[in-house]
Order: C-alpha cells, then sequence, then structure tokens
C-alpha cells in the first residue's frame, strides 16, 4: 500500500504539473485522473515482459508529456501563444539562436544537460514505480484486485469525464487534455494556413508594384523598436518610465518644428519572430506563423519595397542583428541590405544587442542616406530593447562623437550580467523598461535632428514584449508614431484616427500591420478615376 501510494502521489505531481503553463503557475487541481487510471492498472497486470514493456511505454509517453509541457511554457512565455506543433516546430533553432544569444553557448549546453538528466530521471522513475505494483508471478498480487479494479474504473471514469470538461471540482485529466489541445490546435493550424494560401492567391493581382508619387522625392523611413507594446503606455509597471520620455520626445520634435501623430496597430505576433511582423508591414498581409512567412517567399511577389522602387526610392534595409547569411531579406528586394557585418562598429556588443540603436541611426545618416542621390526608402529594425535588457546606455547628445562605435566602450561592463539580472524577474521588467525608453528617446533624438519637410518618419513598435514582461492577456497592438515636418504628410493618418502627440489613443487596434501598405497606397498612390 505504501508503494501504491507514493506511485500515486509522484505520477499525481507529473501529471499536474502538465497544467503548470496553462495556468503561468500552480493550477487549481489536486487530483490528476490518469495517475489513479494508470495506478490501477498496473495494479492487475502480472510482473514480465509485458508489464515491463509497457511501464517503459508509460514512462515515455509521460516524458513526452513533460518535454510537450516545457516547450508550451516556453511558447507562453516568449510568443504570449500555446504552443501549436503543425505551426512552431519550424522554431527550434530560432530558440537555441534566443537561447545562446541571451546565455552563451556554455551555459545553454549546461542547461540542456541538466534538463535532459532530470527528464531522464522522470521516466525511469516512471516506469519502475509502475512495473513495481504488479504481481511477482500470476496469482501473487502486491495489491488487493478489488481496490486494483475499483482504482481502473475510477480512473478511466474520471478520465472520459475530464476530456469533456465536466470533471468534479479539483480535478482534471491534464495528459489527455494537453492531446485534444494540440489536435485542435493542429486542425485550427490546418484550416489557417489553407486560408492564408487562399489570400496569397487573392491578392496576387493587388500586390503588383504600384508608385506613390505623393511620396515622390519624400525620404519614408520606419524605424522598428523592439519589445514596444502600447502596454509599455498603458500598464502601471511601465508607464511611469515611459511616458514621460513620450512627452520629452514630443517636446523636442515641437521644438524642431516638427510634426506628429499616433495611433496603434495590432501586430501579427508577440514576444518575438520579429521577421513576421517586418513581412507583414511590407506585404500588405498579415503573417503570423513562420508556415505563412515560407509561404510568402515561395515565389516572387512585390511589396512596399517594389512600391517605393517604382516610385523613385532607393530602398535599404538595416538590420544589426543578422550575423549569418539571410536569403529571406534578399527575397524582399532591397537595393541593400546593412546587416551586422556592413557597419563599421568598433565598439563592444552587448549581449544578445550587437550595436546600440543610437549608433544605428549614426551608421544611417553617415553611410546610408548620403549615399543615395535618390529618397531613400529605409527600414530599421532597432534591437537595443531586445531581451536581456542589459546593460542601459545614455543616449549622447553629441551625435559628431558616435563615429565608429568606439566610444560605446566605456559602457561594456555597465550594469549587471544578464545571469544575474535574471534571478529577479521584478528587475528585468525594470530593465525592459528602460531598454525601450532608451530606444525610443535615441529614435526621436534622431528625428528631431535630422528629419524634415522632406521626410515620413515612422517609429513604431515591431511587436509587444513577451508574457513575461506583459501577462497572457495583454493587448497585442503597438503603438505608431508619424511625424514629420510637413503637416500634410500626416493628414492621412489623422483621417485613420490618429492623434496629435506622442501618446497612444487606445490599447487596442481596429487595424492590424498589413493595412500600412494600403494606406499608403491609398493615401500617395496615383489619383483613382472616374469608373
Amino acid at each position: 500500500m505504501l508503494r501504491l501510494l507514493l506511485t500515486l502521489v509522484a505520477l499525481n505531481t507529473v501529471l499536474l504539473g502538465l497544467e503548470i503553463p496553462r495556468f503561468a503557475g500552480l493550477a487549481p487541481y489536486w487530483l490528476a485522473w490518469e495517475a489513479v487510471l494508470l495506478v490501477g492498472l498496473f495494479a492487475l497486470l502480472p510482473s514480465g515482459r509485458l508489464a515491463r514493456g509497457l511501464a517503459w511505454l508509460a514512462g515515455g509517453l509521460l516524458l513526452a508529456l513533460v518535454v510537450l509541457a516545457l516547450f508550451d511554457a516556453l511558447t507562453r512565455a516568449s510568443l504570449t501563444r500555446p504552443l501549436n506543433l503543425i505551426q512552431d516546430w519550424i522554431l527550434l533553432d530560432a530558440v537555441y539562436q534566443l537561447v545562446t544569444g541571451n546565455l552563451g553557448t556554455l551555459a545553454t549546453v549546461l542547461l540542456a544537460i541538466v534538463l535532459i538528466a532530470g527528464l531522464i530521471v522522470v521516466i525511469w522513475g516512471a516506469a519502475r514505480g509502475l512495473y513495481a505494483l504488479g504481481s511477482r508471478f500470476a496469482g501473487v498480487r502486491r495489491v488487493p484486485l478489488p481496490l486494483a479494479l475499483g482504482l481502473l474504473a475510477l480512473g478511466l471514469v474520471g478520465t472520459v469525464v475530464g476530456m469533456r470538461d465536466v470533471a468534479p471540482a479539483g480535478t482534471v485529466a491534464p495528459a489527455a487534455g494537453m492531446v485534444q489541445q494540440q489536435i485542435a490546435a493542429g486542425q485550427a493550424a490546418l484550416a489557417e494556413n489553407r486560408a492564408f494560401r487562399a489570400r496569397l492567391q487573392q491578392s496576387r493581382k493587388q500586390a503588383g508594384a504600384q508608385p506613390l508619387p505623393g511620396l515622390a522625392g519624400v525620404d519614408v523611413i520606419l524605424g522598428l523598436v523592439e519589445s514596444y507594446g502600447v502596454s509599455a503606455a498603458f500598464d502601471e509597471r511601465y508607464a511611469p518610465v515611459i511616458v514621460p520620455g513620450l512627452e520629452s520626445i514630443g517636446e523636442e520634435l515641437d521644438a524642431a518644428g516638427l510634426h506628429v501623430v499616433t495611433g496603434v496597430l495590432e501586430a501579427p505576433i508577440a514576444g518575438g519572430q520579429s521577421w513576421l511582423a517586418q513581412a507583414s508591414l511590407l506585404s500588405g498581409l498579415q503573417v503570423r506563423y513562420a508556415g505563412h512567412y515560407d509561404a510568402l517567399q515561395a515565389e516572387p511577389r512585390d511589396t512596399l519595397v517594389q512600391d517605393f522602387q517604382t516610385t523613385g526610392h532607393r530602398t535599404v534595409m538595416l538590420a544589426p542583428a543578422i550575423q549569418l547569411d539571410w536569403p529571406e531579406g534578399r527575397w524582399f528586394g532591397w537595393d541593400r541590405i546593412v546587416d551586422k557585418h556592413d557597419f563599421d562598429y568598433v565598439g563592444p556588443p552587448f549581449f544578445w544587442v550587437t550595436v546600440p540603436d543610437q549608433y544605428t541611426w549614426s551608421f544611417f545618416d553617415r553611410e546610408v542616406r548620403p549615399a543615395s542621390e535618390d529618397p531613400v526608402f529605409a527600414m530599421l529594425a532597432l534591437v537595443s530593447s531586445h531581451a536581456p535588457w542589459t546593460p542601459i546606455l545614455p543616449v549622447l547628445e553629441d551625435w559628431d562623437a558616435i563615429g565608429d562605435g568606439a566610444i560605446f566602450d566605456q559602457w561594456a561592463d555597465l550594469g549587471p550580467a544578464p545571469e544575474t539580472l535574471w534571478r529577479d524577474f521584478d528587475r528585468v521588467r525594470e530593465y525592459y523598461a528602460e531598454s525601450v525608453r532608451y530606444s525610443l528617446e535615441a529614435t526621436g533624438a534622431y528625428a528631431a535632428r535630422f528629419a524634415d519637410e522632406e521626410t515620413l518618419f515612422f517609429m513604431l513598435g515591431d511587436h509587444p514584449a513577451a508574457a513575461l514582461i506583459t501577462g497572457q492577456d495583454t493587448s497585442w497592438a503597438v503603438p505608431v508614431h508619424v511625424i514629420s515636418g510637413d503637416p500634410e504628410l500626416l493628414e492621412p493618418f489623422r483621417a485613420r484616427g490618429f492623434v496629435p502627440g506622442m501618446q497612444p489613443p487606445s490599447e487596442q487596434a481596429d487595424h492590424g500591420f498589413d493595412a500600412l501598405r494600403l494606406w499608403l497606397r491609398e493615401a500617395f498612390g496615383p489619383p483613382v478615376g472616374p469608373d
């Protein structure tokens, strides 16, 4: 009986642990019906090859569920949504790159070893505990037959009713529920993938390049601030840092004779995968998953890049986080892509952040804009507000002193190391807010210094931060600040509900990133003649 109780408690604990990702903590349950079912089943089996094989099978299935729960927890924490195996298996390499970028290769390997060792203990302990419940030989039972049959029947009924969401309060069938969730998510993913491919086909004609004569001769610049969602301006944990920064930027822009309006758009993702946000803005399609990104790039297709090329702009993408070959970026047809290796930066890297945002803006104005006799259409994927959010740099007043970035050496050892900072999540959130403030102020300072009447400047978030920062139910909207010395260039955005100043008007968005291309075409494209 002691062995039965210990096995039941151990299985119950592990199975209830499968619910932790869904509740972001301990679940409000005390009993997992599958634990009762397994204990009852193995208490009926005589010892032998069959029982041993089934015990290892049960341990293997339990191991698979634990791994699935770990990935579900990682997905919810980083992408603010549940795991979807159909959509997310392709992200394994990106997860590895993210973890190694923040923790380093050695720490990542050590973490993997500890994790694998723990999982091996789970499968070994489960298999051994279940097998030990059986009879030593037929006819001699460690667990009385009526008790074994009762546990089996109770566990079976409980699991069935748990799958139908009618289990008694405090009880659950977590393993069955997880399998059901992935089946439903897979079916939804297949339907969503079909719908996305259909939208690709339906929008093929509209995707053709269209000139934007209303922006001829105007530099159009998109500065994407990493992890900047509306919660930064509305959440009471971050607003005391962000809102005064936005007000200061507004005053700086006003002093420079510039105008600004602000609205919100819903990002296609949250927490990560910035390339999907970029693809959505450029293509006019809301690209939510890596598979959709692959489908988008399966054949040639015009985007905003070709719209501006047709208008007479030189198109440039600055991506300081890109350090490897990037064929996906070349698909967009940029005239020039500036990755990490193309900058003349000699300053220190700041963990995942390859170069500070202020340096990126300085390089852009020093090496990119003057290099073109034509107006530019540029997208800058800024990185300073990317995790691990340490150190926090100051915005330098003397832009001429930035040069090749050697000036940033003095902050190489500033602030805590990530492995120290991330032991305290409250402190992590403080550093997140400060890093977003830095990126916004560096971007706003650039606009105030270098934008004019022939500039249409967008400062917007690429996506909200991860659920660790925002919470699971936070809006996926991001602020969109539109700046220009020519107020007429801002009128189309006022008509879309954008309001004067830097404060976002709402936490919810009526349109997604896919709307921007259509808006630019409608506002600045060729006049539409009578039917």
